[in-house]
């Protein structure tokens, strides 16, 4: 069945139809993951987002339970330059089909996505449509489409709930959490609690934890202001991490300034330096929002990591408090493990933090 992407400057894409057969519409961004089908499907970050992969085709192995990042995901739709004909099997309940089936997910594919990549990358990140048709009715549809704002309370857990294990205690502020977040915190031996986004100083401050991090998540920062005004109220009183929007989160709560990218950074192939170290890492990017560089002179952090492709500010810490941030996602789902590291200092920090305490 024919399938149409409407892009709101009214250019258009025709393509086939897979996953559920409905119409769908939301802010188009550019994937260059080559592997990690999963994750990224499943990562609320993606929420109201239709997401265009361009990698070459889909592989034959169908689609992993165990590399799920939430259990009911949230983008608008996916879009594919080639899917195999494997992964459109009834018989099959890990094809790709069936997966976005039951997730009620539209998708295309056998799209010109080169075209369309670059389509983007010249005049920017937009709103898109997946339509059935690609008459001017469908056109005015996209125009007249705004995207929510509520986002983060969208994808956000509405009750608390353990991660039980016997180390530190984190209370993880979800913003759109990942679960690759927690397996790493896991490993670590950390006994975490996630708490909704919009937890109050108080609300985690009573659970006596030893740390805080704020995770990943879709959209604007500055829609949250509960959010930036927990995040002020217990700065220097627990070490803190900021992943991905919770670094953005942290930035805003202490002074700087962010701004709209003009396709933002989303892939796995991405890379970043450590400033101290030189070191170039590759790891997994899904943001459209970075720092004001001059805006960091507002604040009391230095620069820990920027990307070399565009220099955008992607990892900050704290002169004196015990706080670090980075915009990329260390966990490593998908992308390289070059970036795990960032948990392992997370923990030398609270250590650090706990004995200068108890001195």
């Amino acid at each position: 069945m024919n399938k149409y992407l409407i892009l709101e400057d009214g250019t258009t894409f025709q393509g086939d139809a897979i996953g559920v057969p409905s119409i769908s519409t939301g802010e188009l961004v550019i994937s260059n993951n080559l592997s990690g089908l999963e994750n990224t499907i499943t990562d609320q970050t993606y929420n109201d987002q239709i997401i265009v992969f361009v990698r070459p085709f889909v592989d034959t192995g169908g689609m992993n339970r165990d590399d799920y990042e939430a259990i009911a995901p949230s983008c608008k739709g996916v879009i594919f330059n080639s899917v195999p004909a494997s992964q459109f099997s009834v018989q099959d309940p890990h094809s790709l089909n069936n997966f976005l089936k039951k997730r009620h997910i539209p998708g295309i594919t056998n799209i010109n996505i080169q075209r369309l990549a670059q389509h983007i990358k010249t005049h920017g990140a937009m709103k898109a449509s997946i339509m059935d048709t690609a008459d001017e009715h469908a056109r005015d549809q996209i125009r007249a489409l705004v995207i929510p704002r509520d986002r983060v309370k969208t994808v956000s857990t509405k009750q608390p709930y353990p991660n039980p294990n016997v180390g530190f205690k984190i209370a993880v502020i979800d913003l759109g959490l990942k679960y690759s977040i927690l397996r790493q915190l896991s490993i670590r031996k950390c006994d975490s609690i996630v708490l909704p986004y919009n937890a109050t100083a108080t609300d985690i401050l009573d659970l006596d934890p030893d740390a805080v991090v704020f995770t990943s998540g879709p959209g604007n920062p500055q829609e949250i202001p509960e959010t930036l005004k927990t995040c002020q109220q217990l700065e220097g009183q627990l070490p803190i991490l900021g992943i991905g929007l919770g670094h953005l989160v942290v930035a805003l709560a202490n002074g700087a300034e962010i701004y709209h990218m003009a396709y933002g950074h989303h892939g796995s192939n991405l890379s970043t330096v450590e400033i101290a170290t030189e070191n170039i890492e590759f790891s997994n990017h899904n943001h459209n929002y970075a720092i004001e560089p001059q805006s960091m002179s507002q604040t009391n952090f230095f620069i820990t990591h920027r990307c070399l492709a565009d220099n955008v500010i992607e990892g900050l810490r704290h002169r004196s408090d015990p706080t670090m941030t980075v915009q990329f996602q260390p966990e490593a789902a998908p992308g390289t493990h070059d970036a795990l590291y960032i948990f392992d200092e997370f923990i030398e920090m609270i250590t650090s933090f706990k004995q200068g305490k108890n001195l």
